[in-house]
């Protein structure tokens, strides 16, 4: 009899150590490798992933973001709508590149279906530009659907693609450009 109670005591102490650890990983409280520090001498603050790291304004935060292929997203607070939506934002997506198509045919592909759509889509401007030291696609674009200008930033490294993806609301884009520029031009692939 006593050892049967030990038994039920010892399943009823396990049961809710294993409790307590599901809560704390599903919280989030422990963890990914992934990062962020604040730099007050240069009013950024800094991301560090496990791909990838870059500087952002040291007003803007995290933010969730429900793009397909998102990894991480940062926006200004500040410009978060009526329900909450932050307006002024960059994040990054991932794709795996497939293997026969090269990454100008994937940029090329995926904004002739974005024309294809009744999204809007109208492009300003396209072209190449190097982010540190890796040769980037980069397309300029309103889509008119949402209101929105964005920036995309395109670089390849072996089978994956990052896109850097800039947006604002088109009246506001072009005061952004900075705060843009600052996470651009400080992405860094690890």
């Amino acid at each position: 009899m006593i050892l049967i109670e030990e038994v039920d005591k010892l399943k009823k102490y396990l049961f809710t150590i294993i409790l307590l650890l599901s809560i704390v990983l599903i919280s989030g409280c422990t963890t990914t490798g992934n990062q962020t520090a604040s730099n007050t001498s240069t009013g950024t603050k800094s991301y560090n992933g496990d791909q990838f790291n870059f500087n952002y304004p040291a007003t803007w935060q995290l933010i969730t973001s429900q793009a397909q292929n998102s990894t991480i997203a940062v926006g200004d607070p500040a410009s978060a709508d009526k329900n909450g939506n932050v307006q002024v934002n960059v994040e990054i997506q991932t794709l795996v590149k497939p293997s026969n198509v090269t990454i100008q045919d994937y940029y090329n592909s995926t904004y002739a279906q974005f024309a294809a759509q009744n999204l809007g889509y109208k492009q300003l401007s396209d072209g190449t530009i190097t982010v540190n030291g890796k040769t980037a696609l980069e397309n300029v674009y309103v889509l008119s659907s949402i209101s929105k200008e964005q920036r995309a930033v395109w670089i390849q490294n072996r089978n994956t693609i990052y896109i850097i993806l800039c947006s604002a609301p088109i009246s506001q884009y072009n005061d952004e450009q900075d705060k843009f520029n600052t996470i651009v031009n400080s992405f860094k692939l690890i």
